[in-house]
């Protein structure tokens, strides 16, 4: 699959000017606010904006499909026609069956939006984005609204159907565990691209800090001038190693969560197993890095 360049720089509502490329299913992750959302929509035509790919293009004219954070179906309509809703002509309604079906999706056909559940619902809207023929599928937070097991279930269902349409996509997310399903990862920073790139390396390198805490590593700091990060549960809690202070242990499903401070910075820890008592606030600990997992930043 050939990759899509976008280079988009928008003005409002947030200042962004973003270069990146999408291959395959395509992750943008950032915080709430960084802009996700804004330049989407721009790709689609919906806001104001410069920049290519379709740039100058009517929403209408843009061979895109968008899916909007809420599945958006018209809850008067029924799951066939509103799959059928872009479609023109006498044999739409039969096109879109054939649609549903091809995603296994043709048993809901004549029921109503309003009584199908989330995963259904964002099943049924990606129908409808791609009954047009899109050749870029564009998804605001998709399945944000969904429990773990039910979104897990349904990205790996919309993963395998854009491969098996050999369509690509691009995601806005600001969740790592949903970025981490991509094949190709780009964050957005600071109203501009910070790093981008195989998701397993993306995860495996971050560039900077800010690219840690995107990518969910809960300890990020720096120490005789060079970035360090690392996730809480590739911490140990040894007999030597870094001195720190517990600032707080609570119960974190079977094992245990430490808050420690150390030099003015704060450090998570998730541990297995372990006693309260034997870290009680105030109580000096010595915290020790898996030097395998240790991600040293720039």
């Amino acid at each position: 699959m050939t990759p899509l360049l976008v280079d988009y720089r928008l003005e409002a509502p947030v200042a962004l000017e973003a270069r990146f490329e999408v291959r395959g299913f395509t992750a943008l992750l950032g915080r709430s606010g960084a802009g996700k959302t804004s330049l989407l929509k721009a790709l689609a035509g919906l806001l104001p904006a410069a920049g290519a790919p379709w740039g100058g293009l009517s929403a209408q004219a843009r061979p895109v499909g968008y899916l909007p954070q809420e599945a958006g179906l018209f809850p008067h309509l029924n799951v066939l026609e509103n799959t059928a809703y872009a479609l023109r002509g006498a044999g739409r309604f039969a096109q879109a069956q054939a649609l549903l079906d091809e995603l296994g999706l043709g048993m809901l056909a004549r029921r109503d939006a309003k009584a199908l559940s989330g995963g259904e619902a964002q099943r049924v809207a990606l129908a409808r984005a791609l009954a047009r023929g899109p050749e870029l599928l564009l998804l605001d937070e998709p399945l944000s609204g969904l429990d773990a097991t039910t979104r897990d279930a349904a990205l790996a269902w919309l993963s395998a159907t854009l491969t098996a349409r050999k369509l690509p996509a691009l995601a806005a997310t600001h969740d790592p565990a949903i970025a981490g399903m991509a094949d190709w990862l780009v964050l957005l920073a600071g109203g501009r691209v910070i790093q981008q790139g195989v998701t397993r390396e993306v995860f495996t390198t971050p560039c900077s800090a800010a690219a840690a805490q995107l990518l969910g590593f809960e300890n990020v700091w720096e120490e005789g001038g060079v970035g360090y990060a690392i996730r809480a549960a590739d911490i140990a809690v040894t007999e030597t190693g870094l001195a720190a202070v517990v600032m707080s242990a609570r119960a974190h499903g079977e094992g245990l969560r430490l808050e420690c401070a150390r030099a003015g910075t704060r450090f998570v820890v998730h541990l297995e197993a372990g006693g309260r008592k034997r870290f009680a606030p105030g109580a000096e600990v010595f915290l020790r890095p898996d030097p395998l997992k240790l991600k040293r930043l720039g």
